[in-house]
């Protein structure tokens, strides 16, 4: 097994730093590391190229010129790979030193998947403290896992994270959605586990840095865009379900979206942000009375 290693980085340079010294790390080394700058302009290409100077053969460096956000970061990352199998860490996290071999073991020991995924660790900014771990006593579902992918029937409501997967089915499937600014990996684990099956290695493996820059506190009117897109997008890959199964993974995640519209919501109005206020609330009465299918 030939393991790829992408990192994907905006102006994080010191971050950066941390995240590629894990992969470097690893008791089980990657074939490759493809690091992709989104046109950083706080010295992050120069110590790419550095790392790269120093290890050749091993580092890739991908230095784009314009931004053009994290799904295309992505896209960049995947076409540069040159593994049998991907996996990936985002430029402020990091891997522990036993990830790549945990998560190859558990794909060598189940042949039939094809997704290998493992827990992980929130830690605040300054990784002085753990604040929780994904999965705390949980049943994690294996196996075939798209139902539970697309209406987010993991412990905490959160997917899996920095999966291990096999780089074939990227290639057959088509790679991230470049016009969705968030959600890009969520759209993307719903159309891969359709395709394969996922076997969860029972260890800690990645570490995650909790801050209040991340692409997660995105406006809410940007995350409801994303999602009424993702979901429509992706509604077709229900067909092949019981209609009681289709009807339930619709209600699902048309419910966790209206949350997501209502919390956006709340949130205006203590802002007294009235407009935004109205526009996420009328998002979430649309998708919570409409259909997944545009």
């Amino acid at each position: 097994m030939r393991i790829s290693v992408f990192i994907t980085s905006y102006n994080q340079r010191d971050l950066l730093k941390e995240a590629v010294d894990s992969v470097l790390a690893q008791t089980r080394p990657a074939s490759q590391i493809v690091i992709v700058d989104d046109a950083s302009g706080d010295g992050s290409q120069e110590l790419i190229q550095t790392y790269a100077s120093s290890h050749p053969g091993v580092i890739t460096p991908v230095l784009r010129e314009q931004n053009g956000g994290v799904a295309q970061a992505r896209i960049d990352a995947l076409r540069a790979n040159t593994g049998d199998h991907v996996t990936y860490v985002d430029g402020d996290d990091r891997f522990l030193p036993h990830k790549l071999e945990a998560e190859a073991a558990a794909l060598e020991a189940a042949p039939a998947a094809g997704i290998a995924f493992s827990n992980n660790r929130y830690m605040s900014e300054d990784w002085s403290e753990e604040l929780y771990t994904w999965i705390d006593g949980e049943p994690v579902p294996q196996g075939d896992v798209f139902f539970e992918t697309f209406t987010r029937k993991f412990p905490r409501r959160s997917l899996f994270r920095m999966e291990l997967v096999r780089y074939a089915a990227w290639r057959e499937i088509g790679f991230h959605d470049p016009t969705l600014r968030i959600y890009e990996d969520f759209d993307m684990r719903i159309r891969l586990t359709k395709k394969l099956r996922a076997v969860y290695a029972d260890t800690v493996t990645s570490e995650i840095r909790t801050h209040g820059a991340g692409l997660s506190k995105s406006p809410d009117l940007t995350h409801l865009a994303c999602l009424r897109h993702l979901a429509a997008n992706n509604a077709h890959l229900l067909d092949d379900l019981t209609a009681d199964r289709r009807r339930e993974a619709q209600i699902e995640l048309k419910v966790w979206i209206a949350r997501i519209a209502a919390r956006g919501s709340l949130a205006a109005l203590r802002k007294g942000a009235v407009i935004d206020a109205s526009s996420l609330a009328a998002g979430a009465a649309r998708i919570a009375c409409g259909r997944l299918r545009q």
